[in-house]
Protein backbone atom coordinates (compact mmCIF):
# COMPACT_ATOMS: atom_id res chain seq x y z
CA UNK A 1 0.00 0.00 0.00
CA UNK A 2 1.97 3.39 -1.20
CA UNK A 3 1.79 6.21 1.26
CA UNK A 4 -1.10 8.14 -0.11
CA UNK A 5 -3.68 5.27 -0.21
CA UNK A 6 -2.35 4.85 3.96
CA UNK A 7 -2.67 8.93 4.24
CA UNK A 8 -6.38 8.74 2.59
CA UNK A 9 -7.31 6.07 5.18
CA UNK A 10 -5.48 7.88 8.49
CA UNK A 11 -8.12 10.98 7.04
CA UNK A 12 -11.16 8.60 6.96
CA UNK A 13 -10.77 7.71 10.79
CA UNK A 14 -9.64 11.88 11.68
CA UNK A 15 -12.58 12.73 10.53
CA UNK A 16 -14.85 9.60 11.92
CA UNK A 17 -12.74 11.03 15.40
CA UNK A 18 -13.83 14.49 14.47
CA UNK A 19 -10.21 15.09 15.17
CA UNK A 20 -9.87 18.43 13.07
CA UNK A 21 -6.42 18.95 13.86
CA UNK A 22 -5.23 15.23 13.01
CA UNK A 23 -6.86 15.88 9.59
CA UNK A 24 -5.55 19.42 8.95
CA UNK A 25 -1.77 17.35 9.41
CA UNK A 26 -3.18 15.11 7.28
CA UNK A 27 -4.23 16.61 4.45
CA UNK A 28 -0.92 18.95 4.46
CA UNK A 29 1.04 16.01 4.41
CA UNK A 30 -0.40 14.85 1.18
CA UNK A 31 -0.14 18.41 -0.01
CA UNK A 32 3.51 18.23 0.38
CA UNK A 33 4.01 15.09 -1.15
CA UNK A 34 1.91 15.95 -4.32
CA UNK A 35 4.09 19.42 -4.60
CA UNK A 36 7.13 17.50 -4.39
CA UNK A 37 5.69 15.33 -7.38
CA UNK A 38 4.90 18.78 -9.46
CA UNK A 39 1.15 17.57 -9.51
CA UNK A 40 -0.05 21.53 -7.92
CA UNK A 41 -3.38 21.54 -9.35
CA UNK A 42 -4.55 18.75 -6.77
CA UNK A 43 -1.66 20.26 -4.00
CA UNK A 44 -4.02 23.15 -4.09
CA UNK A 45 -7.13 21.15 -2.97
CA UNK A 46 -4.81 19.46 0.24
CA UNK A 47 -3.50 22.27 1.05
CA UNK A 48 -6.54 24.55 1.18
CA UNK A 49 -8.98 22.03 3.19
CA UNK A 50 -5.49 21.63 5.69
CA UNK A 51 -5.76 25.54 6.06
CA UNK A 52 -9.07 25.26 6.86
CA UNK A 53 -9.13 22.71 9.14
CA UNK A 54 -5.98 24.05 10.92
CA UNK A 55 -8.45 27.37 10.80
CA UNK A 56 -11.06 25.49 12.93
CA UNK A 57 -8.56 24.13 15.31
CA UNK A 58 -7.34 27.23 16.09
CA UNK A 59 -3.97 25.89 15.28
CA UNK A 60 -2.65 29.47 13.41
CA UNK A 61 0.93 28.60 13.41
CA UNK A 62 0.35 25.69 11.22
CA UNK A 63 -2.33 27.29 9.14
CA UNK A 64 0.51 29.92 8.56
CA UNK A 65 2.72 27.34 7.34
CA UNK A 66 0.20 25.41 4.88
CA UNK A 67 -0.81 28.90 3.44
CA UNK A 68 3.01 29.19 2.56
CA UNK A 69 2.58 26.23 0.84
CA UNK A 70 -0.51 26.86 -1.02
CA UNK A 71 1.20 29.74 -2.20
CA UNK A 72 3.93 28.15 -3.58
CA UNK A 73 1.81 25.67 -5.78
CA UNK A 74 -0.01 29.04 -7.22
CA UNK A 75 3.06 30.81 -7.86
CA UNK A 76 4.04 27.49 -9.43
CA UNK A 77 0.85 27.42 -11.40
CA UNK A 78 1.04 31.01 -12.69
CA UNK A 79 -1.95 32.27 -10.63
CA UNK A 80 0.57 34.87 -8.60
CA UNK A 81 -2.37 37.07 -8.12
CA UNK A 82 -4.18 33.77 -6.03
CA UNK A 83 -0.25 33.74 -4.80
CA UNK A 84 -0.45 36.74 -3.20
CA UNK A 85 -3.44 36.32 -1.27
CA UNK A 86 -2.30 33.35 0.29
CA UNK A 87 1.31 34.28 1.05
CA UNK A 88 0.04 37.68 2.59
CA UNK A 89 -2.38 35.92 4.52
CA UNK A 90 0.77 32.90 5.78
CA UNK A 91 2.72 36.67 6.61
CA UNK A 92 -0.19 38.01 8.91
CA UNK A 93 -0.83 34.61 10.35
CA UNK A 94 2.96 33.72 11.37
CA UNK A 95 3.52 37.92 12.54
CA UNK A 96 0.17 36.84 14.74
CA UNK A 97 2.20 33.64 15.97
CA UNK A 98 5.84 35.08 16.45
CA UNK A 99 7.22 32.86 14.06
CA UNK A 100 10.02 34.57 11.76
CA UNK A 101 10.94 31.45 10.03
CA UNK A 102 7.72 30.97 8.62
CA UNK A 103 7.18 34.35 7.95
CA UNK A 104 10.64 34.71 6.05
CA UNK A 105 9.65 31.89 3.85
CA UNK A 106 6.33 33.19 3.21
CA UNK A 107 8.31 36.62 2.45
CA UNK A 108 10.38 35.04 -0.08
CA UNK A 109 7.76 33.43 -2.29
CA UNK A 110 5.92 36.93 -2.02
CA UNK A 111 8.77 38.27 -3.82
CA UNK A 112 8.60 35.57 -6.76
CA UNK A 113 5.32 35.96 -6.97
CA UNK A 114 5.63 39.80 -7.64
CA UNK A 115 8.79 38.90 -9.66
CA UNK A 116 6.00 36.97 -12.10
CA UNK A 117 3.26 39.80 -12.47
CA UNK A 118 6.86 42.18 -13.19
CA UNK A 119 6.57 44.31 -9.84
CA UNK A 120 10.54 44.01 -8.95
CA UNK A 121 10.18 47.04 -6.57
CA UNK A 122 7.58 44.89 -4.48
CA UNK A 123 9.25 41.78 -5.20
CA UNK A 124 13.00 43.65 -4.11
CA UNK A 125 10.70 44.98 -0.31
CA UNK A 126 10.00 41.50 -0.34
CA UNK A 127 13.35 39.85 -0.50
CA UNK A 128 15.15 42.80 2.04
CA UNK A 129 12.50 41.77 4.63
CA UNK A 130 13.70 38.34 4.93
CA UNK A 131 17.28 39.52 4.46
CA UNK A 132 16.80 41.58 7.72
CA UNK A 133 14.86 38.22 9.60
CA UNK A 134 17.74 36.69 8.29
CA UNK A 135 20.21 38.78 10.12
CA UNK A 136 18.34 39.03 12.92
CA UNK A 137 18.40 35.43 13.46
CA UNK A 138 21.82 35.22 12.24
CA UNK A 139 20.94 32.61 9.77
CA UNK A 140 23.57 32.59 7.08
CA UNK A 141 21.50 29.73 5.08
CA UNK A 142 18.32 31.93 4.64
CA UNK A 143 20.72 35.19 4.36
CA UNK A 144 22.19 33.58 0.98
CA UNK A 145 19.00 32.93 -0.25
CA UNK A 146 18.02 36.21 0.52
CA UNK A 147 20.85 37.98 -1.72
CA UNK A 148 20.99 35.73 -5.18
CA UNK A 149 17.11 36.62 -4.67
CA UNK A 150 17.14 40.17 -4.40
CA UNK A 151 20.14 39.72 -7.26
CA UNK A 152 17.63 38.15 -9.71
CA UNK A 153 15.30 40.61 -8.83
CA UNK A 154 17.41 43.71 -9.26
CA UNK A 155 18.72 42.54 -12.50
CA UNK A 156 15.17 42.04 -13.66
CA UNK A 157 14.24 45.31 -12.54
CA UNK A 158 17.46 46.80 -14.94
CA UNK A 159 19.10 48.05 -11.28
CA UNK A 160 22.61 46.34 -12.90
CA UNK A 161 24.58 47.82 -9.93
CA UNK A 162 22.07 46.89 -7.29
CA UNK A 163 22.12 43.05 -8.56
CA UNK A 164 26.21 43.12 -9.10
CA UNK A 165 26.62 43.91 -5.61
CA UNK A 166 24.24 41.85 -3.99
CA UNK A 167 25.43 39.03 -6.41
CA UNK A 168 29.18 39.77 -4.80
CA UNK A 169 28.05 39.45 -1.44
CA UNK A 170 26.30 36.43 -2.10
CA UNK A 171 28.76 34.93 -3.24
CA UNK A 172 31.24 35.59 -0.50
CA UNK A 173 29.06 34.21 1.34
CA UNK A 174 28.17 30.87 -0.68
CA UNK A 175 32.05 30.31 -0.35
CA UNK A 176 32.69 30.38 3.11
CA UNK A 177 29.45 28.06 3.63
CA UNK A 178 31.03 25.60 1.06
CA UNK A 179 27.73 26.29 -0.69
CA UNK A 180 28.50 24.91 -4.16
CA UNK A 181 25.14 24.57 -5.70
CA UNK A 182 24.66 28.28 -4.45
CA UNK A 183 27.88 28.97 -6.62
CA UNK A 184 26.35 27.86 -9.52
CA UNK A 185 23.17 30.27 -9.28
CA UNK A 186 25.58 32.81 -8.19
CA UNK A 187 28.10 32.80 -11.22
CA UNK A 188 25.30 32.27 -14.03
CA UNK A 189 23.79 35.14 -12.42
CA UNK A 190 27.16 37.64 -12.35
CA UNK A 191 27.06 36.30 -16.27
CA UNK A 192 23.65 37.66 -16.95
CA UNK A 193 24.16 40.74 -15.13
CA UNK A 194 27.69 40.82 -16.76
CA UNK A 195 25.29 40.83 -20.24
CA UNK A 196 22.99 42.89 -19.34
CA UNK A 197 25.76 45.79 -18.23
CA UNK A 198 27.92 45.26 -21.86
CA UNK A 199 30.24 42.90 -20.56
CA UNK A 200 30.39 40.20 -22.97
CA UNK A 201 33.58 39.22 -22.07
CA UNK A 202 32.84 38.73 -18.27
CA UNK A 203 29.76 37.15 -19.16
CA UNK A 204 31.40 34.17 -20.58
CA UNK A 205 33.90 33.82 -18.27
CA UNK A 206 31.17 34.02 -15.12
CA UNK A 207 29.14 31.08 -17.48
CA UNK A 208 31.98 28.99 -17.63
CA UNK A 209 32.31 29.04 -13.97
CA UNK A 210 28.92 28.35 -13.43
CA UNK A 211 29.19 25.26 -16.28
CA UNK A 212 32.11 23.87 -14.05
CA UNK A 213 31.18 24.02 -11.34
CA UNK A 214 27.39 22.13 -12.34
CA UNK A 215 29.32 19.41 -13.65
CA UNK A 216 31.29 18.86 -10.20
CA UNK A 217 27.90 18.80 -8.76
CA UNK A 218 26.88 16.67 -11.82
CA UNK A 219 23.61 18.68 -11.99
CA UNK A 220 23.16 18.13 -16.11
CA UNK A 221 19.95 21.22 -15.79
CA UNK A 222 22.20 23.90 -14.64
CA UNK A 223 25.06 22.52 -17.04
CA UNK A 224 22.80 22.90 -19.59
CA UNK A 225 21.72 26.92 -18.40
CA UNK A 226 24.91 28.22 -18.21
CA UNK A 227 26.19 26.57 -21.46
CA UNK A 228 22.84 28.00 -23.02
CA UNK A 229 24.01 31.22 -21.35
CA UNK A 230 27.36 31.21 -22.59
CA UNK A 231 26.79 30.89 -26.04
CA UNK A 232 23.82 33.95 -25.83
CA UNK A 233 27.30 36.24 -24.59
CA UNK A 234 29.58 34.55 -27.43
CA UNK A 235 27.02 35.57 -30.21
CA UNK A 236 26.54 38.82 -28.65
CA UNK A 237 30.65 38.63 -29.29
CA UNK A 238 30.06 37.33 -32.90
CA UNK A 239 32.11 34.32 -32.08
CA UNK A 240 29.56 33.01 -33.71
CA UNK A 241 31.31 28.97 -34.07
CA UNK A 242 32.35 28.78 -30.79
CA UNK A 243 28.59 30.00 -29.96
CA UNK A 244 26.99 27.35 -31.89
CA UNK A 245 29.67 24.91 -29.61
CA UNK A 246 27.77 25.98 -26.59
CA UNK A 247 24.46 25.91 -27.55
CA UNK A 248 24.89 22.26 -29.13
CA UNK A 249 25.93 21.27 -26.05
CA UNK A 250 23.29 23.12 -24.19
CA UNK A 251 20.64 21.30 -26.44
CA UNK A 252 22.27 17.65 -26.38
CA UNK A 253 22.16 17.98 -22.73
CA UNK A 254 18.51 19.41 -22.18
CA UNK A 255 17.44 16.73 -24.37
CA UNK A 256 18.98 14.29 -22.17
CA UNK A 257 16.78 15.21 -18.96
CA UNK A 258 13.93 16.78 -21.36
CA UNK A 259 13.93 20.33 -20.24
CA UNK A 260 11.90 22.72 -20.40
CA UNK A 261 14.60 24.52 -21.69
CA UNK A 262 14.65 22.50 -24.77
CA UNK A 263 12.32 24.71 -27.52
CA UNK A 264 14.28 27.61 -26.65
CA UNK A 265 17.66 26.08 -27.03
CA UNK A 266 16.85 24.84 -30.60
CA UNK A 267 15.18 28.45 -31.44
CA UNK A 268 18.53 29.90 -30.43
CA UNK A 269 20.78 27.24 -32.34
CA UNK A 270 18.81 27.36 -35.27
CA UNK A 271 19.55 31.37 -34.83
CA UNK A 272 23.02 30.79 -34.51
CA UNK A 273 22.95 28.19 -37.54
CA UNK A 274 21.40 30.76 -40.09
CA UNK A 275 23.77 33.22 -38.90
CA UNK A 276 26.75 31.00 -39.95
CA UNK A 277 25.80 30.13 -43.37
Amino acid sequence: MNTLETLLEEIQAAQEAEDRFREGQLNAKIGKLLLARNIYHEAVNYYQRSANLFEEAKKYNHQARTMNHLGICQVMMDQPHRALDSLNRAIELAEREGDLSIRASAAGNLGLAYCTLNDYTKAIEAHKSVLKIAQDLQDQSMELNALINLADASLQNKSFQSAQGFALVAQNLAESLESTPSLVLIYDLMGMISSRGGDLRSAVEYHQQAFETAKSLGDLQRQGIALANQGLALEGLTELNKAHQSMQQAQELFSRIKSDYLDKTRIDLERIRKALS
